[in-house]
């Protein structure tokens, strides 16, 4: 396998990641809850291109059953984030690793997850391993924090300002794993795979209100913006959002962020 390059564009943006990078609504947890079949509740876990460990996190915090977890992420400032910000999660183990060769034994796992990571992945590759490391029944989930542009006015201007500097990106499109973007379909991947059965698709829609800052900040954890940047300038890119942010935030400096949260699940097949 040829080691990756992507997960290098979040070199030295970790912490600005982990304070401005949302979290995920607790709806995914419910039904994660209902979802999982297998025989004995979730005890053993891994998050898959975990990142800073937001996922990871809220996971330990809402399925209480779980007494280890795998946080898994390529990125070493990311991974060294991970382990700073979960000192207090007992259980919580955090490795620097690739998706598509897990570090983990055959049949360790009652549930594989990648919160807004699976993209990223050679997913043919990715998903032979989640398969290898799951107990049979064991649930793979994952689950994608996408803008909805469609609702907003605010983010159709902003898909606009990225499309115009990113070359070869549009909206509805993912970062893939040789660095360019392209369609990013779980539920009819998994559906097409006869190691993984009893495929679900669900929609969580929410809103979060953030300050101009925070939404700044959330900008520059983006790993496109540094294409944006690398082509535009900084400076230009900076004059950019302030300006969209002069459009649209209301009289308190806020913006509003409509998030629809895709959420696809599958068994391990006995």
């Amino acid at each position: 396998m040829n080691t990756p390059v992507t997960w290098q564009l979040f070199d030295g943006c970790a912490v600005g990641y982990d304070e401005h990078r949302p979290r995920y609504p607790e709806d995914v947890f419910d039904i994660l809850s209902r979802y999982h079949m297998s025989p004995a509740p979730i005890r053993s876990a891994v998050d898959v291109g975990a990142g800073t460990g937001i996922f990871s996190r809220q996971l330990m915090q809402a399925v209480p059953s779980i007494v280890k977890l795998t946080c898994i992420d390529a990125n070493s400032d990311m991974a060294t984030i991970a382990k700073e910000r979960s000192t207090g999660f007992n259980g919580l183990d955090v490795k620097v690793g690739f998706a598509e060769k897990l570090p983990l034994p055959d049949g360790s796992c009652d549930l594989v997850a990648a919160a807004t990571s699976a993209n990223w992945f050679d997913r043919p590759l990715f998903f032979g391993e989640a398969t290898r490391v799951l107990k049979p029944s064991g649930t793979l989930l994952l689950l994608q924090n996408n803008h909805r542009y469609w609702e907003s006015a605010f983010l159709d201007d902003f898909y606009s300002f990225q499309e115009r500097h990113i070359p070869g990106y549009r909206r509805g499109y993912y970062s893939d794993s040789v660095g360019g973007y392209g369609k990013a379909d779980f539920e009819t991947e998994l559906r097409s795979r006869p190691d993984l059965t009893a495929v679900e698709r669900h929609n969580v829609e929410w809103c979060q209100t953030v300050s101009a800052d925070q939404f700044r900040g959330y900008c520059h954890s983006m790993s496109h913006m540094k294409k944006a940047i690398d082509r535009s300038g900084a400076a230009a890119i900076a004059q950019e959002i302030d300006a969209l942010l002069e459009r649209h935030q209301n009289a308190s400096g806020d913006v509003a962020v409509e998030w629809l949260t895709d959420i696809v699940l599958s068994r391990a097949r006995l």
